[in-house]
């Protein structure tokens, strides 16, 4: 019983997650179809959760769905014109339809409606007809590239034709009295014929033509007086319907006599208004000189980068701007020059981190790229697509409707993850019917995608039974483990009834019922996550799994057969590995940043394309016969405390020479070992410096700064006592410090509080270079060095204090001199300007005790400030630290008598400056400047109290109170 529970349960859960794709809803034969296939529709049409599109039947029908069955309904008749733009404002989507009449003369019929999603929300608010044949009034809105980004809450700028003023500038609230005619640019029934509006703070930017047919740039606030020409003064003109809008300016294609077609920007000032970039300096980036050929240009936007197709010269090339001459940058050597104003196929999508682009061929061989804005980031995902259609994006991949290359049917939903690999058929809605007969193909013919909820949203064809459907698909790249056998490449063991590509995020749970297999197909993620106790096991050697982005592992998961877990970004990001893990094979292919954990390798790992940086992580080989495979630009970065460990080095297991491909985040500095003592589990790392001395691995004293080479080999066993190692070092050109002698090398080995240098040599190589010790038997840190290697000079201690009345003593030891010229004693009265005040020669010892006196008897100030300059012969200068002294400079001034009736004295009047008499109010009664003598007169002051200020020549100041009788 139990055992037909659990059968129940399976069969049960294939079933459920069978229906991905789910059918919402069959609304064929009825109003909800969709009367169009144009993907357009779909780009632009989303108000408040709702979906606006025109449904089957006459008069037309407006229809929303908001994905659910009963949310996709018809909502009100609007008229019997074709829907072809809407365009969402803040309470309500606006909607514009285009019909021609049918009598004589013929009658073109713009439409002007607004809905909410109710019938008694959808209301006409203008009608603009016109005759046929002349000035084409619709132009504003048939062709989808002339996006309208006008709207400020409700109000929306556009272009209406009237008999009496020709296509002009019009305004509307969402009201029938709110739309009228903003301006009648080119007076009288001509055309001005305004398009590609854009929202710039609180004003608008467009195009139109005053005079002639020149297009130029206009802006209003929404006020007849407020519309006007921008005064650009170059003379230029506005070439193309496509605008769009980029850090709060206007993008645009303009024309030039002297350059031709180029992008131009514009922040709606004469002065800001300017060609972006000369694409193409020899004629135009247009492609064409004709006017027409340059109508074919769009833009695409995120918040970022905007995008767009320009002749550099040679080719049409996908280009991105930021809006800067200089971050505007060709991106591909080829690309479409984007499809024709009402195609049905969408050549491109956007989304705030890629643009995904089709470059379109009827031929059967359109090509796929996608670019993150970078040229790095820019690449062909996949050539040779057939008639490709109806692109969307969807969790990061790509879908659109394809056939299979040679075919002439079989129109399904395509989806690409990244890659070639995983760019094909993702659901074949419509298959040959019989099954089995490949000569009978049919086609869902899916169109109308959209997202919403995190699902993906299409209307699409079945053949047998024959019906229309809305669809629903759930992107959810977990794996489910529902077949036995539990392998990668069967679509129903994954919930999104589809194995995942390369930028997919895939979860791998604990506790699914099959163990997980990567078995006759490579496998790829973009994010891995792998919960708890989960193995993934590689059936076959030529097996392998490609993560993109990142991996996350959980505890006691591992990856077990003789395939490849390959680490591998498409666009040369840096890959993050956010927990250690136990595998036989890794190929690190991309730079991988270990963020904690363990990775232990037990046969190899192969370092090709980037570095795996290990941080504060170690790596382990294990056994006798593991391996790491590396290149002087692809290695193990020691970039923390991390190390390299390989087990097993020595007599009767490793016995041959084993390589420590590890390097700092810069320079490739491997260390190539040979153990003929007992086998022993080695480790090492290197840092980017070289020190006097360390206290196991952590450094002490200074750092070296000539003569040596500017790295530390770190290099330890497990087991100590028993090794008897040989040691090979490698460095390149860029790490040695100045003055290092390449012919007098050492291999210094820091033991016993100092560095026991060896035996000298020449360095092998030539950029690289090497150097080899044998007979190592115990380990710490290791260094390249000569015997005279230079530590910097030390100030050990420096002191300033008085030593009589007129005299500063001065002491300051210092350690490491080397052509040391001598030392300057420098003065300061306020710690910041010093100057020179007497020199001591250098003694150029490893260790110097200087003393020197200064004479201060004739300094009048409070303090003084000290410090010694050492100068090198080649003029370099190093300074010690900074010591203040204090004098005590007070003199003893005493004024009387007191009260006082015609003259002051005062004691030790020579080392007065100047004598102010100020009164109680503070005002400056009398003022002696130059005192000459201790009495100083004031009998014809007023009888009063008074305060004598008494400033002495060295900046004192002492004040008295007095009584003048």
């Amino acid at each position: 019983m139990k055992y037909f529970y659990v059968l129940f349960l399976s069969f049960a859960y294939l079933f459920a997650n069978a229906q991905n794709p789910l059918i919402v809803k069959t609304v064929s034969s009825t109003v909800t179809e969709p009367e169009y296939k144009d993907q357009k529709y779909w780009q632009n049409n989303e108000w408040n959760g709702l979906f606006f599109y025109q449904g089957k039947g006459t008069p037309s029908k407006l229809c929303v769905t908001d994905g659910t069955n009963a949310g996709t309904q018809f909502v009100a008749e609007i008229g019997n014109g074709q829907l072809i733009t809407t365009i969402p404002a803040q309470d309500f989507i606006y909607l514009i339809t285009y019909n021609t009449i049918s009598i004589s003369p013929a009658i073109t019929e713009t439409q002007l409606w607004k809905s909410d999603g109710t019938a008694a929300g959808t209301l006409l608010l203008y009608t603009f007809q016109q005759i046929t044949g002349s000035t084409v009034a619709h132009n504003w809105t048939s062709n989808r590239r002339n996006q309208n980004f006008s709207l400020i809450g409700n109000v929306m700028i556009f272009s209406a034709y009237d008999a009496t003023n020709g296509v002009e500038i019009w305004k509307t609230d969402g009201t029938t009295s709110g739309t009228a005619l903003l301006k009648d640019i080119k007076t009288g029934v001509g055309n001005s014929t305004p398009w590609g509006y854009c929202k710039i703070g609180s004003e608008v930017f467009f195009s139109a033509m005053q005079t002639g047919f020149e297009r130029k740039l206009w802006k209003t606030d929404g006020t007849t007086a407020g519309t006007f020409q921008v005064a650009v003064p170059e003379p230029f003109y506005i070439v193309d319907y496509a605008i769009g809008v980029l850090n709060n300016k206007m993008l645009f294609y303009a024309h030039n006599t002297l350059d031709g077609y180029e992008p131009y920007i514009s922040d709606g000032t004469p002065a800001g208004t300017y060609m972006l970039k000369n694409v193409n300096p020899t004629t135009t980036s247009s492609g064409n000189s004709s006017l027409a050929a340059v109508q074919c240009t769009e833009w695409h936007f995120n918040n970022k980068y905007a995008y767009f197709i320009a002749f550099n010269g040679t080719a049409n090339a996908l280009w991105r701007t930021d809006g800067t001459n200089a971050g505007t940058i060709q991106l591909t050597t080829d690309a479409d020059n984007a499809s024709s104003a009402n195609s049905n196929t969408t050549l491109t999508d956007i989304d705030s981190n890629n643009l995904w682009m089709l470059h379109h061929s009827t031929s059967g061989n359109s090509k796929l790229y996608k670019s993150d804005g970078t040229a790095a980031g820019t690449y062909l995902v996949k050539q040779g697509l057939n008639l490709p259609a109806n692109m969307k994006l969807y969790k990061n991949s790509c879908w659109f409707s394809g056939r299979p290359s040679g075919t002439f049917s079989n129109l399904e939903p395509w989806r690409s993850g990244g890659n070639a690999a995983t760019t094909n058929m993702a659901l074949d809605i419509s298959p040959g019917f019989p099954a089995g007969v490949p000569t009978l193909l049919y086609s869902s013919t899916p169109y109308g995608f959209f997202v919403k909820n995190n699902k993906l949203y299409f209307f699409a064809s079945t053949n047998v039974p024959s019906a229309h459907h809305l669809y629903q698909y759930t992107g959810d790249f977990t794996f489910n483990g529902g077949l036995t056998g539990g392998r990668w490449r069967d679509s129903a063991n994954w919930n999104s009834m589809m194995p995942p590509g390369i930028t997919d995020t895939v979860f791998v749970n604990s506790g699914t019922p099959n163990a997980l297999n990567i078995d006759g197909a490579t496998a790829y993620a973009g994010i891995l996550n792998m919960g708890n106790n989960v193995n993934m096991n590689f059936t076959n050697a030529t097996d392998s799994i490609i993560v993109n982005s990142k991996l996350i592992v959980g505890s006691n998961t591992n990856f077990t057969g003789n395939g490849v877990l390959a680490l591998k970004n498409i666009t040369n990001d840096t890959i993050q590995v956010t927990n250690g893990f136990t595998t036989n094979n890794v190929a690190v292919q991309s730079n991988s940043n270990l963020i904690n954990g363990a990775v232990t390798i037990n046969n190899n790992i192969n370092l090709t394309n980037g570095k795996l940086f290990l941080n504060n992580n170690n790596l382990l080989l294990t056994g006798n016969t593991s391996t790491a495979t590396a290149t002087s630009n692809s290695y193990i970065a020691t970039n923390g405390t991390g190390s390299m460990q390989i087990q097993n080095i020595g007599a009767g297991a490793r016995t041959t020479v084993q390589t420590f491909p590890i390097g700092t985040t810069t320079n490739y500095n491997p260390i190539t070992f040979t153990n003929i003592g007992t086998a022993d589990n080695f480790s090492a790392r290197v840092i980017p410096s070289l020190y006097a001395a360390y206290s196991g691995e952590t450094t002490g004293g200074q750092p070296y700064v000539s003569g040596a080479v500017n790295a530390t080999w770190f290099v330890n066993e497990e087991v100590l006592g028993g090794s008897n190692a040989d040691i090979n070092l490698q460095w390149n050109a860029g790490q040695e410090l100045p003055l290092f002698n390449q012919s007098q090398t050492y291999l210094g080995h820091y033991t016993g509080g100092s560095w026991n240098l060896g035996t000298s040599g020449a360095a092998n190589g030539s950029n690289p270079f090497n150097f080899s010790r044998t007979g190592i038997t115990s380990f710490s840190p290791f260094g390249i060095l000569n015997n005279n290697a230079v530590l910097p000079l030390k100030f050990i201690s420096f002191s300033a204090q008085k030593c009589n009345n007129n005299f500063v003593c001065l002491h300051w030891k210092t350690a490491n001199e080397q052509n040391v010229s001598h030392f300057e004693i420098e003065r300061s009265v306020d710690g910041v300007l010093f100057s020179k005040v007497g020199t001591k020669a250098a003694n150029n010892l490893s260790q110097n005790t200087y003393t020197a006196t200064d004479d201060i008897s004739t300094i009048q100030t409070k303090q003084l400030y000290y410090r010694i300059k050492q100068v090198d012969v080649n003029g370099k200068t190093t300074t010690s630290i900074i010591q203040l002294i204090k004098l005590q400079l007070s003199e003893q001034i005493t004024i009387y008598p007191n009260p006082v009736a015609e003259e002051i004295n005062i004691t030790n009047w020579s080392k007065v400056q100047q004598v102010q008499l100020v009164d109680v109010t503070g005002k400056l009664v009398k003022q002696w400047q130059s005192i000459t003598s201790s009495m100083l007169p004031i009998k014809e002051i007023t009888a009063g109290v008074y305060f004598i200020k008494v400033k002495l020549i060295n900046g004192q100041v002492q004040t008295q109170k007095i009584v003048k009788q």
